[in-house]
């Protein structure tokens, strides 16, 4: 497994930086898009059981609310939103079931807003002032926290953090994690931020990895919702897209809005 997890690494880690830091626009933006279409298929697979709609329906609806994020106008993105969430709860009102048809509503909702709304964030803050330099600083959060995290609960992990969500994870690795977060930071201002200050960078890592950390569980908890393990096996070794961007989604729309406002 390790061997695995390894390899897909090796080959998708040259790819992400190339498509971060050296592709045209475009290619990032397709890259984002085709994530999201994949995420979004995921989700609506996931929650296919509890839902009387077609998949079909929210996969398009979440894809709509993505294209209009690319667009770069907040008014098509609050339209999109809004059309597909009367449509889906007019047809949600077609069930014999009301209860039923408020679910399907609602894991409706949740999946387009949680993963066709927020994982484009990432297109606006590449396209922003130093954005390459953020989604790195993003990515090493996100990576530099997880490898704290899993080496200090995999030495001195004993306490469980959330058992009934996430049996693996515990109170120890989870302050493991706040150190990669810390070292991030300190990566960033020397080697990517360096006109931000280090306190500044530090709080920031340490708020997006508050957020990276709350986004695994919210994850884990859906999966848990659903009796399955992963989320696909798009990556060998890491599971499906879900798995891989689960810690990207609310620090990345959270940097947007800081950068946004304090750029």
């Amino acid at each position: 497994m390790l061997r695995t997890r390894l390899l897909t690494a090796a080959v998708a880690l040259p790819l992400l930086i190339f498509l971060i830091h050296s592709a045209p626009e475009w290619g990032f933006s397709s890259a984002i898009l085709v994530l999201t279409g994949v995420g979004l298929y995921e989700y609506f697979s996931l929650t296919r059981a509890q839902c009387t709609l077609s998949p079909v329906i929210g996969e398009l609806w979440g894809m709509l609310v993505a294209l209009s994020m690319l667009a770069g106008d907040m008014r098509l993105s609050g339209g999109a939103l809004t059309l597909g969430f009367v449509l889906v709860f007019i047809l949600s009102l077609r069930d014999r079931h009301p209860a039923r048809g408020i679910q399907t509503t609602s894991l409706f909702v949740l999946g387009v807003v949680y993963i066709g709304f927020l994982f484009p964030h990432l297109l606006w803050i590449h396209r922003g002032p130093e954005g390459a330099e953020w989604i790195f600083f993003i990515l090493l959060v996100a990576m530099l926290g997880d490898t704290g995290g899993y080496a200090v609960g995999r030495i001195w992990g004993k306490r469980k953090l959330l058992p009934y969500i996430s049996p693996g994870k515990t109170i120890e690795g989870s302050v493991g994690s706040i150190g990669g977060h810390c070292i991030a930071a300190l990566v960033a201002w020397q080697y990517l931020l360096p006109n931000r200050s280090a306190p500044e960078l530090v709080v920031l890592a340490l708020l997006m990895g508050g957020l990276a950390q709350l986004g695994d569980l919210c994850e884990s908890a859906l999966k848990r919702a659903c009796s399955a393990k992963d989320s696909g096996r798009l990556f060998p070794g890491h599971g499906g897209v879900l798995d891989r961007i689960d810690s990207l989604l609310f620090p990345g729309a959270f940097i947007y809005y800081y950068s946004m406002l304090w750029h």
